[in-house]
């Protein structure tokens, strides 16, 4: 899913489509691909990355502005600062360049600022954009889309793609990458116990790498060689993990990601807030853990001095 949704990203960019819009539920990745492809853009195309898209039209022109580098006088108006942004374009275009304006999480853009977004596709040099737009967000965002204030825009969305959760296949892949590539071992997660954080994560990534923290943590305070089924429901009730999935999902059959066709089926403020809730409690429990830690490094520290005040003592006599 990735890989395509890289590939449609690369061939848009490369086509000069206009505007451009990538979404999917909370925590699959979405940034982590943008951010892969930004640092992979041939040198012809400079790109902006906006991560705040809360903001009213004018202080997002100026954060687009200071993405690409480029000066805004404090005394600016929006007239100067669009004048501004377009100079540095056509520049960039008598040079065989173009901008590329990424705004993440576009979901929380307000109508004014996607219609100041609307006209800076209209930049143009020889029916060429000077400013290639990306719009990445929440399923959300495309319902925003269906918005009539926001048909001129939606009317101009050349590719779209939508990032949909992990299936089983993909998740023991994904797990398997992960260890190897901190120097683990691929096994270290036995079949079964992949399923099951399949089954708590419903496929979403970045909740495959909470369930495999904490499972991990879990089996390290438990001095376990391997992290089997066992371990990993263990650590889900130690975090409070199973708000993640129902009791039906987790025994439904794991061919694919729960809610069809590994899909998560508009229930990404509830993942948001069962993911927030994990992470309070991985914090916890990590700090808990550390606590425990140092108790048995002062205890330690303890017995160390008396055995050699002992043997000190005994040499004497």
């Amino acid at each position: 899913k990735h890989e395509e949704a890289l590939a449609r990203l690369a061939f848009g960019i490369n086509e000069r489509r206009a505007v451009m819009l990538l979404t999917g539920e909370v925590g699959t990745g979405k940034t982590t691909l943008v951010r892969f492809l930004v640092g992979r853009l041939p040198a012809s195309v400079q790109a902006a990355m906006i991560a705040n898209s809360s903001l009213d039209a004018v202080p997002l022109l100026r954060m687009i502005l200071a993405e690409f580098k480029l000066p805004a006088g404090p005394g600016a108006d929006k007239a100067a600062l669009i004048k501004s942004l377009q100079t540095h374009l056509e520049g960039l275009s008598a040079n065989r360049r173009r901008g590329l304006l990424i705004i993440d999480e576009a979901q929380n853009l307000p109508i004014d600022s996607l219609e100041e977004i609307r006209m800076l596709s209209n930049f143009q040099v020889k029916n060429h954009c000077l400013v290639q737009i990306l719009l990445v967000g929440q399923p959300e965002l495309r319902s925003r889309m269906k918005d009539p204030r926001c048909l001129q825009i939606a009317q101009r969305i050349a590719l779209n793609y939508h990032i949909t959760a992990l299936n089983l296949e993909e998740t023991r892949a994904y797990i398997a990458y992960r260890i190897k590539r901190s120097g683990g071992r691929p096994e270290l997660f036995t079949p079964d116990a992949v399923e099951m954080v399949f089954r708590l994560s419903r496929g979403i990534p970045r909740s495959i790498n909470l369930t495999c923290d904490s499972a991990l943590i879990y089996g390290f305070a438990e001095e376990e060689r391997v992290i089997d089924r066992e371990v990993v429901e263990k650590a889900a009730k130690q975090l409070d993990l199973m708000g993640l999935v129902n009791i039906e999902n987790a025994g439904a059959s794991s061919g694919a990601a729960p809610g069809g066709g590994g899909r998560t089926e508009g229930n990404g403020r509830v993942i948001l807030e069962s993911i927030a809730g994990l992470e309070r409690s991985l914090a916890s429990f990590k700090n808990d853990l550390k606590q425990e830690i140092e108790k048995f490094g002062r205890q330690a520290g303890s017995a160390t001095s008396a055995v050699t005040k002992l043997s000190e003592l005994l040499k004497k006599r």
